[in-house]
């Protein structure tokens, strides 16, 4: 049992991020699947990891140039995964109205307009917001942005059929079962809720709306999901997270 639980977890790290630990580990759609359940985990260590470095760099560097920062520490960290579906994901949605031509679009390595421009938006609303949260829910969601957008990933990939029959993203859709999705699920809500209390509904509710949504259009539109709508999913969900707590530290501060 603990064998197969640390399998999964050193699968769910190497899968999100760029920490090597073993050179060998199964990716099959069983344990790809099951590591599932560790993807907030890993996504909490990577907050922990960009929280730890602001602390350390607040002292010496302005909030605009930490912002900077964190944000690009973060994207080198996940080894731009989520980024590189944004692109992707952009470009075939929005460039052609016609599933398989969608899906073709997706998959080649080039960035077109669309996905340039996502990733400016996205980068830009990260650096921003960060550079807004001066107060209290900085820490906070420098912590539950990566873990939340994680987290992200295992409801959609529950809750949809792959829309391609290969790849590592089709064998994450179709590994991830109940299991995965409750356990992923519970230690997400335990920690949102043990940081912040009731206070986390006014994050969590909109962030599983935008969640369900896109899972939704995706399906609908793609006839399933890919590993590129996973990372773009997951880039949404850690920019909306961001924007939802200036929004919300901006409320606190005017009562």
């Amino acid at each position: 049992m603990a064998p197969a639980v640390l399998t999964e977890f050193l699968v769910a790290l190497q899968f999100l991020t760029v920490v090597r630990l073993k050179k060998t580990l199964p990716f099959s759609e069983t344990t790809l699947g099951r590591a599932g359940a560790f993807f907030p985990m890993v996504g909490l260590l990577l907050g922990v990891a960009v929280w730890s470095l602001d602390r350390s760099l607040s002292p010496f560097l302005p909030a605009p140039l930490s912002s900077v920062f964190l944000v690009a520490v973060l994207a080198v960290l996940s080894g731009g995964f989520h980024l590189d579906g944004l692109a992707d994901s952009a470009d075939g949605l929005l460039g052609s109205g016609e599933r398989q031509r969608s899906l073709e679009i997706m998959k080649d390595s080039a960035i077109g307009t669309f996905g340039a421009l996502a990733l400016i938006a996205v980068v830009l609303l990260k650096v921003r917001s960060l550079d807004l949260l001066q107060g209290g829910y900085r820490g906070i969601a420098l912590l539950l942005g990566p873990m939340l957008s994680r987290w992200a990933c295992v409801v959609m990939a529950y809750s949809s059929r792959p829309a391609r029959a290969e790849g590592l993203g089709a064998r994450f859709v179709r590994g991830t079962q109940f299991r995965e999705f409750g356990l992923a699920s519970v230690f997400t809500l335990a920690v949102v809720f043990s940081l912040m209390e009731v206070l986390g509904l006014l994050v969590f509710v909109p962030l599983a709306a935008l969640i369900l949504g896109f899972t939704l259009y995706c399906n609908r539109r793609l006839g399933g999901v890919t590993g590129d709508t996973l990372g773009a999913l997951g880039e949404l969900v850690e920019t909306a997270a961001l924007c939802l707590f200036v929004l919300l530290e901006t409320a606190v501060s005017q009562r």
